[in-house]
């Protein structure tokens, strides 16, 4: 029972104890009070009556008509005259009922007032005796009427102490609200800090809570450093601080598996040509301050995009992949001067010319065809001593997607959405006991036939500013698909769309109308973007709660050190980036990171998901690492039936 209804019955209960108190107390003496009035009233009536018939002489007739004008008065309940040898000369009664009291009033407070008595004579000679009773029915009234009127005051009394003592606890358990939902959150693994009441009893409780909430985010955060700090001693190249071959590989070869947004992308290959040269002519000190003059102008591309990799793949061979870049030109004769002047600011007089590659990756790219040609042309542009960069146009895109006029794709996304050309393919994401966890869905657009993947339309849906209504449609799709059938599925959301009020508007009032499909529906948004909007994604997230739809990041684990400031967003799962799953069954290090990860993710409340699970031997070590589902190709294969 809620406190305000027990602060009602109190109230109630207070305030019947009082009325009945009062009630007995008031009506009692009023009862007594207006006995003695009419027993002093009934005295003084029958002696001015029994005066007044004396002096008449005793006429029969005259006694009669006086004694029924004073009856008609209706202030009476009797009057009676008798003789001296006690006949009954006149009688007058009036038996009527009281009207205005209920019996059960009378019988409770019976008003017996004395009748009063008093002689006729007719000079010293008694004529008889007259008795006389004033009717009780104007007390019973006047006693009825003041007890409503205090009925009245008290049930008026009790709602007023009932409201007011309504919004004085309200006020009072205002800071209670505070310290629900901060136990809630803990309980959910949100660990949150709410300010301090005034009131005591709260203010510590709060407190304590406050200090669990830090200490912990605490921990998190030092763990989460601390698992950074690893995975860029694992990582890193020592010199240049930028990955190694193999984790940057690993993120090419994810990046290339994407099925969004970032499969688009520049991927840059140079060379320091006479290296070993190099290290004769300035020393091997110097020639490491040029490696890290080098890797330092890489890092700083990847500090301001931070799905960017950079990495060294041998002595003397560095790449750049630049997620999303859709002009690496530009970027590779970017780069190539910020590398000369790293060299000129080292006195490096043998770097004149630095072997450049670069080409524009998309969804259609292979791993080996995209290092291959970079490092076919690299080679002859080393060999002929090229200047500028060898740029690889068009490689791997699709014929749609290799005609980038603005007004192609304009008129082509505008029909796809008044046409409802976009539609869902659906990938399993399924336990590591084989269960089927939901439904993961990729966007695909239907061109003459042909079906493109998302990654080669999304960057024209973000440069034409279109991705909220590209959203709408997918909702729109996906409930269609929820309402026929039983399973789960979770639909990708472009970044941008958090960014718009009205879509977000529309996509909680969209669910609210369907609250049967949206306890079926999960949503996510990449890593990346719920830090850069974490905000407008945490309020997302608040308002899609209550219909149960569940919310997840992926491509998680890019930015290890920032995962404990999503902790109190309120996810259900994370899903591990493809680059971090790629060959886990055999890299010792990525298994060590993601352990660490995963129990991570697990004591913050969040579901872990592998992503791109291609080899059974991958799936085989999920569990061991602590992964709770995985994702890809071999997912399929582990399902249920």
């Amino acid at each position: 029972m809620s406190l305000v209804k027990q602060l009602w019955i109190g109230i109630i209960l207070l305030m019947a104890i009082a009325f009945g108190g009062s009630f007995v107390v008031s009506s009692l003496s009023a009862k007594n009070y207006l006995e003695k009035q009419l027993t002093i009233k009934n005295s003084d009536n029958v002696n001015a009556l029994a005066l007044s018939l004396s002096r008449s002489q005793a006429d029969p007739v005259m006694l009669e008509l006086t004694l029924a004008a004073q009856f008609d008065t209706g202030f009476y309940k009797e009057i009676k005259l008798t003789g001296a040898d006690g006949t009954t000369l006149v009688e007058r009664t009036d038996n009527s009922p009281v009207t205005e009291a209920p019996n059960w009033f009378i019988e409770l407070f019976p008003i017996n007032a004395i009748p009063g008595a008093a002689a006729i004579q007719d000079g010293w000679t008694q004529v008889g005796m007259l008795t006389l009773e004033s009717h009780n029915r104007f007390a019973y009234s006047e006693l009825w009427s003041s007890t409503k009127k205090l009925f009245s005051y008290f049930v008026v009394a009790a709602a007023l102490a009932g409201l007011l003592g309504s919004l004085l606890l309200r006020v009072i358990t205002q800071p209670l609200s505070s310290v629900v939902s901060q136990a809630k959150a803990i309980s959910e693994r949100r660990f949150i800090t709410t300010p301090e009441p005034k009131t005591l009893e709260f203010k510590s409780v709060v407190s304590s809570m406050n200090s669990l909430s830090d200490r912990i985010q605490a921990m998190l955060k030092q763990e989460t450093d601390r698992l950074e700090q690893w995975r860029k001693n694992a990582q890193l190249d020592r010199i240049t601080k930028v990955l190694n071959r193999d984790p940057f590989m690993g993120k090419l070869s994810a990046a290339l598996g994407h099925d969004d947004e970032s499969s688009n992308g520049a991927v840059i290959l140079f060379r320091i040509p006479n290296l070993q040269e190099i290290n004769r002519e300035i020393g091997r000190i110097d020639a490491d301050k040029l490696l890290a003059g080098i890797g330092d102008t890489l890092s700083d591309y990847v500090v301001k995009n931070s799905d960017w990799a950079a990495g060294r793949l041998n002595g003397s061979d560095f790449a750049l992949l630049a997620a999303g870049n859709e002009n690496p030109s530009h970027l590779a004769t970017e780069l190539q001067q910020k590398v000369k002047e790293v060299a000129r600011r080292l006195d490096v007089h043998s770097l004149d010319t630095i072997p450049m590659s670069a080409a524009q990756y998309s969804p259609k790219s292979t791993l080996a065809e995209l290092m291959t040609i970079l490092d076919t042309k690299i080679q002859e542009a080393q060999i002929k001593s090229l200047i500028d960069p060898v740029i690889i146009e068009s490689f791997g895109q699709s014929d749609v997607q290799g005609n980038n006029s603005t007004e192609h794709w304009s008129a082509l996304i505008s029909d796809a959405l008044t046409t409802k050309a976009f539609s869902l393919v659906q990938f399993p994401v399924v336990s590591v006991q084989g269960n089927l966890v939901h439904n993961e869905t990729a966007a695909r657009l239907n061109v003459q036939g042909s079906l493109i993947q998302a990654g080669e339309f999304i960057p024209w849906l973000q440069r034409l500013k279109r991705t909220a209504d590209f959203d709408k449609a997918l909702i729109e799709q996906a409930i269609k698909t929820l309402e026929n059938s039983d399973s789960a599925i979770a639909v990708n959301l472009t970044p941008a769309s958090l960014d718009d009020s009205l879509f977000k508007q529309w996509l909680i009032n969209t669910l609210n109308e369907v609250p049967k499909a949206a306890s079926r529906l999960s949503i996510e948004i990449p890593e990346q973007g719920a830090h850069q909007r974490i905000a407008a994604f945490k309020e997302l997230i608040q308002n899609l709660k209550p219909m149960g739809v569940r919310v997840g990041i992926k491509h998680a684990g890019q930015d290890i050190e920032r995962i404990s400031a999503l902790h109190d967003l309120g996810l259900d799962y994370v899903k591990i980036d493809a680059s971090l799953i790629r060959n886990i069954d055999k890299d010792m290090q990525n298994q060590t990171l993601l352990r660490a990860l995963c129990l991570v993710l697990h004591s913050i409340g969040f579901t872990a998901i592998a992503a791109m699970v291609q080899t059974p031997e991958e799936w085989n070590i999920l569990n061991e690492l602590g992964l709770d589902a995985g994702a890809g190709p071999e997912a399929k294969n582990h399902l249920s039936d």
